[in-house]
């Protein structure tokens, strides 16, 4: 009864997003919604990761790491023992920071999984359920081939735009 109740709910919500999406929903212009729903949901996760947690701590954390390892291999590679005995009694430190910050980055996910699995399935269904072609490669490529569902153009965007989202909001990467 309740499994029927959300069936229905789901099902009347695909059908409303795809007739409130009209021709957006089909090839060519879905693949441009679906570039725009992947810089939402991912302005999204980065907004919850900057309410949730420390950047600056975080960004302070990943410079004094770099430094540690960076010092750490040129100690190694110049065989010096005695830099490499002061670097590792710092290295259980960089380690507790290593995972502080694991934890710190976990928060937001534990926050954005679940609405964000639902938008998944729900958007999924809403452009074909992986059966209908949203984007066109110009040439064959590799292991992705030229035509792609939902899943797979959603992937790309995702990882295409969420470098740009995350500079835009001022996030610590790894270049920082």
């Amino acid at each position: 009864m309740a499994f029927e109740f959300l069936f229905d709910a789901f099902n009347g919500m695909v059908t409303a997003l795809s007739n409130a999406f009209g021709p957006w929903n089909d090839y060519p212009l879905a693949a441009v919604t679906i570039l725009i729903i992947a810089i939402l949901m991912t302005s999204i996760s980065t907004i919850a990761t900057r309410l949730l947690v420390d950047v600056n701590l975080m960004r302070r954390r990943n410079i004094e790491m770099r430094e540690w390892q960076s010092a750490y291999s040129k100690a190694i590679k110049a065989k010096d023992e005695k830099a490499i005995a002061k670097l590792k009694k710092k290295e259980p430190a960089i380690k507790r920071a290593q995972a502080e910050m694991s934890k710190d980055q976990f928060k937001p996910m534990l926050v954005t999984m679940v609405p964000f699995f639902i938008f998944y399935y729900l958007f999924s269904a809403v452009f074909g359920n992986n059966q209908v072609v949203v984007a066109y490669a110009p040439i064959n490529l590799p292991f992705l081939g030229a035509q792609y569902p939902f899943w797979l153009w959603y992937l790309i965007t995702t990882f295409s735009v969420s470098a740009l989202v995350q500079r835009l909001f001022k996030m610590p990467t790894y270049s920082d």
